[in-house]
């Protein structure tokens, strides 16, 4: 079957739109262009033409159009940039908000392959039993080799009651095992909160599992009550924390710090320096302790940077990821996206974490779901340390 020629210009205007974004991270507007930019689009065009005119086997231009974005975003070496399909966008958009329809599953990259790193209760993968650990290898035999963890979500969502195929590969596992589930609306667990008593002494524990819409109105409803309850001191727990908004970075360090103060300073090659400081409000006044690990990253690290700055906060766990980068996504033809790195970024005191990290004033390894959690108990330790001193 012969491709329509309206089908190659359909792909060819997808890739033309990627182009459009791409000036855009430029500086230019939508409707602007450069030089080289066109050259590339109309050669792009001219070999879709001569594939329609002369290749030996029926051409699937929406496939074509697909591959030229894919080649041109992997030329970046960036596994941050990425292209949404209209699906993906939407529920990269809902995972955003708090809400989406998937398996409930957190993912982060882990020695080039997204790893699992939790698994929401009551959820599809609950239910499946994956478990933490596991490496993503296939979503719908595509392989997922490279992939950021929030593209591998992507990939992963669906509307409610479509199925997903996935190949795992568990530690020490000989072989991949391949599993299907069936997709439901998932409400993702911002924050829990639990008041622990040790050495006498009254800790307010929060972990909170993403910076998505009302982080920082959570955390703070949750040290409310714990403040209500007697809490002493307050542990807040980033751990497997892959970030999310950088707003609700903002919104989660004014919890613990005056109003007016830098959070985190962002500047690209073409976007204005850019400074999110501290909004007003009654922070805490509570000594806090942060627990973090290799799979804290992103806004977590500028949270986690931004206290540990400003002696805010003691700071206990292993080097965090080192994400210092920030995106944004671009909307393109049809409901498409792309989510682009557009700066970098530095803690107040003009640290730069990209491929670095975070080290910790106390460095502890150890995970909340492998028996006794060892970073939790040391931080009830030096909490302990630090009360009987006062």
């Amino acid at each position: 079957m012969r491709v329509s020629k309206r089908s190659l210009a359909a792909a060819a205007a997808l890739v033309l739109v990627f182009f459009a974004g791409f000036v855009l991270a430029k500086g230019l507007d939508r409707t602007g262009s450069s030089a080289p930019a066109q050259r590339q689009a109309d050669r792009y065009r001219q070999v879709l033409a001569d594939l329609e005119r002369s290749y030996y086997k029926p051409v699937d231009a929406a496939k074509l159009g697909q591959a030229g974005i894919a080649a041109l975003l992997a030329s970046l070496h960036d596994p941050y940039t990425v292209y949404f399909s209209p699906q993906q966008a939407k529920q990269f958009g809902q995972e955003l908000s708090g809400t989406y329809s998937g398996i409930g599953i957190a993912v982060a990259p882990k020695a080039g392959r997204p790893t699992v790193l939790k698994v929401f209760p009551g959820s599809p993968a609950a239910q499946a039993r994956i478990i933490p650990g596991e490496e993503i290898v296939r979503v719908d035999g595509v392989s997922t080799a490279g992939l950021s963890g929030s593209a591998t979500v992507a990939r992963i969502a669906g509307s409610a009651g479509s199925t997903v195929r996935l190949q795992l590969r568990r530690p020490a596992a000989s072989r991949p095992i391949e599993l299907t589930l069936t997709r439901r609306a998932i409400s993702l667990p911002l924050t829990t909160s639990r008041l622990l008593r040790d050495h006498s002494t009254k800790v307010g524990y929060v972990a909170l599992s993403s910076f998505s819409q009302g982080a920082g109105r959570r955390v703070r409803q949750a040290i409310a009550g714990l403040q209500q309850r007697g809490a002493r001191w307050i542990v807040l727990d980033l751990r497997d924390n892959g970030g999310g908004l950088v707003s609700e970075a903002g919104n989660v360090a004014s919890d613990f710090l005056p109003a007016g103060k830098t959070v985190v300073t962002m500047q690209g090659l073409h976007s204005a320096k850019d400074v999110v400081k501290t909004s007003g409000g009654t922070p805490t006044r509570l000594p806090l302790v942060i627990l973090v690990n290799g799979n804290t990253a992103s806004a977590s690290e500028i949270v986690t940077g931004a206290l540990q700055d400003y002696r805010r906060a003691t700071v206990i766990g292993t080097r965090t990821f080192g994400k210092g980068v920030v995106q944004t996504v671009l909307p393109l033809s049809g409901g498409a996206a792309l989510k682009i790195t557009i700066a970098s970024y530095r803690t107040p005191l003009g640290r730069d974490i990209n491929h670095k990290g975070l080290e910790p004033s106390i460095v502890v390894g150890g995970h909340a779901g492998q028996g006794t959690d060892r970073v939790l108990a040391r931080a009830l330790r030096f909490i302990a340390t630090v009360h009987q001193g006062s």
